[in-house]
């Protein structure tokens, strides 16, 4: 399947911000406008692309020429000279590249990619086009300038700008079936002689003979980025979505707004995730180090920066997201540089606390290793086992569903009232108070039982685990 992209407008009002740059290369968290459709949409499985510019359009073609073999597309590029004119003119000229069903997508509207995964479960039939809508109108940014529509048991009765009844707004992503006998093309041709040619026109001709249906989004975000405002606004949602389900009460409400902060300055700089999260592994490495000499001073700034590396952690993951450059690679590289930084600070601990002089550092520090690596090898053999992630929070979304089993244990029931404190936000916090305090003896007590308590839960919930029944697969990528 292809997808089709419009990028012949000129944007008038977004240029106001920047005159010298073509609407579709406005950057929003980090990603040009255009760039963002062709990476969600191939998230959703599209890699085929038919781009449709004009004003400024070899600009916004070299800019996508030297990006696309990094996005791991291939783009078909059609020139409109009438980019002036209404948008359906511009899908016209794209119709020799379409000979089958596609989507069609506009160049400034952003979307979850998953809207569009969904999207794409439900075909149109011959000659029909079906348009996303959202009926969370009450919801909409700018609603005075969206399209709306009205619909009946899912058919398109209305749409246009200035309806006064309506129920749906159009999210200008629409999945449309080719037909010799009619369809979009043939409905463009008619608005083009009869009106100005623009898409809701056709749309409102398929809806008269029943040829336009709608698909509901439900809660997935989008937003239509034609002003100032609008693209302040896709911002700031942007990064309001970066946020994970699992994330703790600390990391909710102090972590994240830190990391966030850091991110938006990320964003503007070519780091990628992957470079972000080597950083932070040295980062991680560093805190180590210095709880090793023992002293308190280099043991509370270790501390302290072992603290950092938890939150500057979260900024890989906001870059990947918002820059829509997850990979498996990515999510093994970072959980694997996590439990190095992990076992760092473990190291750093026990090292410390025997340049300390603490009595029994020998037989807690030998049990708190065993802890910690019984534990990572666990989760390691979750993830291969069981799931095709790299990342570990997905083993997290696992515990935290089997936990909530009405008929569970009375010893699993209580974990899960005391899961908080097993999450990285909270014990890495929690650390770093006990190294202020040079209490590194502390620190390893609780390791010790903190670890060892979790490779048991784990091995207790998830019995296939067990070392007699733990096979790899041999496509393993630990």
């Amino acid at each position: 399947m292809k997808a089709l992209i419009i990028a012949a407008g000129k944007g008038n009002r977004l240029r106001k911000l920047e005159s010298d740059k073509p609407k579709p290369l406005f950057k929003v968290a980090g990603l040009p406008l255009i760039e963002r459709t062709i990476l969600s949409a191939k998230k959703a499985g599209i890699t085929e692309f038919v781009v449709v510019t004009g004003y400024r359009g070899d600009e916004i073609e070299k800019k996508l020429r030297c990006h696309q073999k990094r996005m791991g597309v291939s783009i078909e590029f059609v020139r409109n000279g009438e980019w002036d004119k209404s948008n359906g003119h511009s899908v016209l000229k794209a119709r020799e590249y379409l000979k089958d069903d596609f989507v069609l997508l506009m160049s400034d509207h952003i979307f979850d990619w998953r809207l569009l995964e969904n999207f794409l479960k439900t075909k149109p039939r011959e000659g029909e086009v079906l348009l996303a809508v959202d009926d969370r109108v009450d919801e909409i940014f700018d609603l005075d300038d969206a399209t709306k529509v009205k619909t009946h048991d899912g058919e398109i009765i209305r749409i246009g700008k200035e309806l006064a009844d309506f129920d749906s707004i159009d999210t200008g992503i629409f999945y449309c079936s080719v037909s010799d006998s009619g369809g979009i093309f043939s409905a463009l041709e008619k608005a083009c002689t009869d009106g100005k040619g623009s898409l809701s026109e056709a749309i409102a001709l398929l809806a008269e003979s029943g040829k336009a249906r709608t698909f509901r989004i439900g809660n997935q975000f989008w937003q239509d980025v034609d002003t100032p405002h609008s693209l302040k606004h896709a911002h700031k949602v942007l990064f309001q979505s970066v946020r994970k389900e699992t994330d703790g009460i600390i990391s909710r409400y102090f972590n994240r707004k830190i990391s966030g902060f850091i991110t938006r300055f990320l964003i503007r700089t070519p780091f990628t995730a992957n470079q972000i999260t080597w950083s932070a592994l040295v980062v991680g490495l560093l805190s180590g180090f210095l709880i090793s000499r023992g002293n308190h001073l280099d043991v509370a700034i270790g501390g302290i920066i072992f603290q950092f590396a938890s939150i500057y952690d979260g900024c890989d993951g906001e870059i990947s997201k918002l820059k829509l450059s997850s990979s498996k690679f990515g999510e093994w590289l970072d959980t694997i540089c996590d439990n190095i930084t992990y076992v760092a600070f473990i190291v750093g601990v026990v090292v410390g606390a025997y340049r300390q002089g603490f009595e029994h550092i020998v037989p807690i520090g030998f049990l708190t290793v065993f802890g910690v690596g019984m534990t990572l090898g666990t989760m390691y053999l979750y993830l291969a086992k069981f799931t095709n992630s790299g990342s570990l929070v997905t083993v997290q979304k696992d515990l935290a569903r089997d936990m909530e089993i009405q008929d569970q244990s009375f010893f699993i029931r209580m974990l899960g009232k005391i899961k908080f404190m097993m999450k990285r936000d909270f014990f890495a916090l929690f650390f770093m108070t006990l190294c202020l305090l040079n209490k590194l003896d502390w620190i390893l007590i609780l390791a010790v039982i903190g670890s060892n308590l979790t490779w048991i839960v784990l091995m207790t919930m998830k019995r296939e685990l067990a070392p007699a029944k733990a096979e790899l697969p041999e496509n393993s990528q630990i």
